[in-house]
């Protein structure tokens, strides 16, 4: 090979140990979801985690501390993936309240479908035995504070009594957490499209007074 066709090749970079780590812990947490989806919590043992990780479970001990550390990753993942579909919603959300209720109830329905959330519900339940201060913290920061959060960004400007909002969003989170719920009884998977544009119904009539 000439001097000239060897200057051409790309260099490869070797990754960081920064970087490296980021790797490790993506494919840890992922690995802790899908043991939680597909085998149970009660199935997700450290030693489950690692081998669906790829990852030893001395490295992950390392990165992480212990397995209660991993499952607490699980929930912050699970409000990251939220607040990124929420923020890509609002801005392509229009203008106006009917507007913004369809975004966010679409978008709030797509998230509770996901993997992370549901093996957040499953740890929601664990917690309630295991009384775990630190997941549940995070839990109810997601469940109260953050969706607080997010429907104020929504609808803030709107000048909506804080009481009509609180009860909008209890109502919305109450249904699709059911109907997302009643999917996982039957393996036909019902997509409940005329119960969803109901719903969407409902909260308009609650926030949007008639003209």
């Amino acid at each position: 090979m000439s001097t000239s066709e060897a200057e051409k090749r790309p260099v490869s970079r070797r990754r960081t140990q920064e970087e490296r780590s980021a790797t490790t812990r993506e494919k840890v947490i992922q690995a802790a979801i899908d043991c939680i989806v597909e085998e149970g919590l009660h199935n997700t043992t450290a030693a489950r985690i690692a081998a669906r990780s790829g990852v030893t479970w001395g490295a992950i001990a390392h990165q992480f501390g212990d397995k209660d550390s991993v499952l607490f990753a699980v929930v912050e993942r699970n409000a990251e993936r939220y607040r990124n579909l929420l923020e890509a919603a609002l801005k392509k959300a229009g203008p106006t309240p009917p507007e913004r209720i369809d975004a966010l109830i679409d978008v709030t329905w797509t998230y509770i479908n996901e993997p992370s959330a549901f093996a957040f519900n499953e740890l929601i339940i664990y917690n309630r035995a295991s009384s775990n201060a630190k997941i549940i913290g995070q839990q109810e920061d997601l469940s109260y504070k953050q969706m607080k959060i997010v429907w104020d960004k929504f609808f803030g400007e709107f000048d909506i009594p804080p009481a009509k909002l609180d009860t909008a969003r209890n109502f919305t989170l109450a249904t699709l957490q059911g109907l997302s719920l009643m999917r996982l009884i039957t393996h036909r998977r019902p997509t409940f499209k005329s119960e969803i544009a109901a719903l969407k119904q409902s909260i308009v009539q609650m926030l949007v007074p008639e003209s």
